[in-house]
């Protein structure tokens, strides 16, 4: 294990900068992910950390020793990606012992370790297959398992589950986060899937053009986003925007008012602490649980929800309630979220 600082790190191809003056701190045995768009240099940050690639300034350092300069192979990382990237041609025993073999290991060591991993990962019975004869759910646990065969002291994963469908995407991700916890392992994890971030991590990293936005528990950047980008980007749906000047309350010009729609119900429907809004419902969308309704205020598609939309039909006025306490407040023209 161990703790990775990135002390203002930037990064440019050329003249264009991808990563610009990065602060971030993951703890020891820390689960951390790299959220945002595509295109906003989380992977490249995360391959600057393996060493794959350099960076154009700043300090990167392991326990406080700066390793900017050092191969990958002397970093004691393991990096998992997208792709699994498993030699097609071994089975899965010689895929997860040859970063062993590498390091010319005894072969009781290699198989000691070996099994190990297979026990940890439930690949006991697949040792003998060849990657082709894998699922990919169990192709991705054996690139896991190539991993941390070796004990490193950070694993870093690269968008490990995009490849997955959604259901075996849920059952992974639930793999690692229990293999995290049992080996108490430094993860820094990259994902644009803001569910994937929010259910794994200790903190989250949101990125944009290769700006830190906030980092911080996942639940404290739902609750209070720093600015309105990270409040677009967290939450499905879309967090609602409106006019402070326009809006009920009267919050001023210059203002934006963020509501969510798990928090904006029909009149009746819940608490409304008096902030209200009055639209026409558009469109009723079933979604499980609940529903989620389209209503349009003044031109403006606002996103509600409600339980059970009995006795509501588009075309119909429909007014909408939130508790105030539920209300974000940001400047227009900055951005940055304002005190409540």
């Amino acid at each position: 294990m161990t703790s990775i600082t990135i002390e203002t790190v930037s990064k440019s191809y050329g003249a264009m900068p991808v990563l610009k003056g990065l602060d971030i701190d993951i703890r020891d045995g820390e689960f951390v992910s790299f959220l945002g768009p595509s295109g906003c240099g989380k992977s490249t940050l995360l391959f600057c950390i393996a060493g794959i690639e350099a960076i154009s300034a700043g300090r990167i350092l392991f326990d406080g020793q700066d390793v900017s300069r050092l191969a990958p192979r002397d970093r004691n990382i393991a990096l998992v990606f997208q792709d699994y990237a498993l030699y097609p041609h071994m089975a899965v025993r010689d895929n997860l012992a040859f970063p062993l073999r590498q390091q010319k290991l005894g072969p009781d060591v290699v198989r000691r370790q070996v099994d190990w991993a297979a026990g940890l990962l439930g690949l006991e019975a697949l040792l003998d297959r060849m990657p082709a004869e894998l699922s990919g759910g169990q192709r991705q646990r054996v690139a896991v398992g190539r991993a941390i065969v070796r004990n490193p002291a950070a694993l870093l994963m690269d968008e490990p589950l995009s490849n997955l469908d959604a259901s075996l995407r849920v059952r992974t991700r639930t793999e690692i986060k229990r293999l995290q916890r049992e080996l108490r392992t430094t993860v820094a994890f990259v994902t644009h899937d803001q569910e994937e971030a929010m259910v794994l991590s200790d903190r989250v990293a949101v990125m944009n053009a290769g700006v830190l936005q906030q980092f911080a528990e996942p639940m404290t950047i739902y609750r209070q986003p720093a600015n309105l980008f990270v409040a677009g980007f967290i939450g499905s749906p879309q967090m609602n925007f409106l006019p402070g000047d326009g809006a009920p309350g009267g919050h001023g010009a210059g203002r934006l008012i963020g509501v969510r729609p798990f928090d904006l119900v029909p009149a009746g429907g819940g608490p409304g602490d008096g902030f209200a809004l009055t639209g026409e419902l558009a469109l009723i969308e079933p979604a499980g649980p609940v529903h989620y309704l389209d209503v349009d205020v003044g031109g403006r598609m606002v996103k509600a929800t409600c339980v059970d939309p009995s006795g509501l039909q588009p075309g119909a006025a429909l007014t909408l309630t939130a508790p105030r306490h539920t209300l974000h407040l940001f400047d227009a023209s900055s951005g940055l979220r304002l005190a409540s």
